[in-house]
């Protein structure tokens, strides 16, 4: 609609982001960048050249630059440069055998911490694929929440701005706490499990898939065997009944009264 928040201003910055923590690669990612930075610098050379295909590729050539960057610094967050860690400084201590070859249970150091990066070991390590796919899965849900709430908090100020009330309390209003409550609370409970120091109690580590599921299913209660996040097992039962009745309380808000109250209108 005219006048309305222009998605595309923040699009030409979440899209190439996103894909960088998808594809977070150094290799990849600085081909990526120096291919874009190729068709910035040659842009007249491929212009005078006449050819039709350099000329439409001409016109991504700053998502092209986007992406290359995006990639190759999330590539260097990950320490991934095509499956090989860059940086050696790590704060375990894995073990060798006789024959020299790096064997049996790494073990961290106290109170060490990587400055730059994941931490190298966990690529010698066979927990390896487990730990990469969930840290990249969490950064992605934490991300794509962040970027659907953008979009909502968009939709509210369209509203705000050209005074529609009915869109704002029955659409903005119940969508951001439903948004909320769900995917940002699970976000939350990432967080605090990430900032959860389980070390010498690691079977107490717990899911967040389960604590979402028993949140629906089981009035929230904390699965047996599991540490509870927030402060307690009775505080978080409650904090997420909270979180059930609110989404109970904004699905028919957000299906019902728009159509009613317009079709009074008319």
């Amino acid at each position: 609609m005219y006048k309305e928040v222009n998605p595309s201003w923040f699009a030409c910055v979440t899209f190439p982001f996103l894909f960088g923590v998808m594809f977070g690669d150094i290799c990849h990612g600085s081909v990526m960048l120096a291919f874009g930075l190729g068709l910035l610098f040659g842009e007249n050379k491929i212009r005078e050249s006449g050819s039709s295909v350099g000329i439409e590729v001409l016109k991504l050539r700053y998502l092209f630059v986007l992406l290359g960057i995006f990639s190759t610094f999330c590539g260097l967050m990950y320490n991934d440069f095509a499956s090989i860690p860059l940086f050696f400084n790590t704060c375990y201590t894995i073990p060798k055998n006789s024959a020299g070859h790096l064997e049996g249970v790494a073990v961290a150091e106290p109170g060490c911490v990587v400055p730059f990066g994941v931490d190298p070991a966990w690529y010698l390590s066979t927990a390896e694929i487990t730990f990469q796919n969930s840290m990249k899965m969490k950064i992605s849900v934490i991300f794509g929440v962040a970027h659907m709430t953008l979009g909502v908090c968009m939709k509210g100020m369209n509203a705000v701005y050209f005074s529609n009330k009915i869109d704002f309390f029955f659409e903005f209003v119940p969508q951001i706490i439903l948004l909320l409550a769900m995917f940002g609370y699970m976000d939350l409970l990432i967080i605090l499990k990430w900032l959860t120091d389980y070390t010498g109690r690691e079977h107490e580590a717990p899911s967040i898939i389960s604590t979402m599921i028993a949140m629906f299913l089981a009035g929230g209660v904390v699965p047996e065997g599991e540490a509870a996040l927030i402060v307690d097992a009775k505080t978080q039962q409650t904090v997420s009944l909270v979180m059930v009745v609110l989404v109970v309380i904004c699905v028919p808000t957000m299906l019902i009264p728009k159509p009613v109250l317009v079709f009074k209108a008319h």
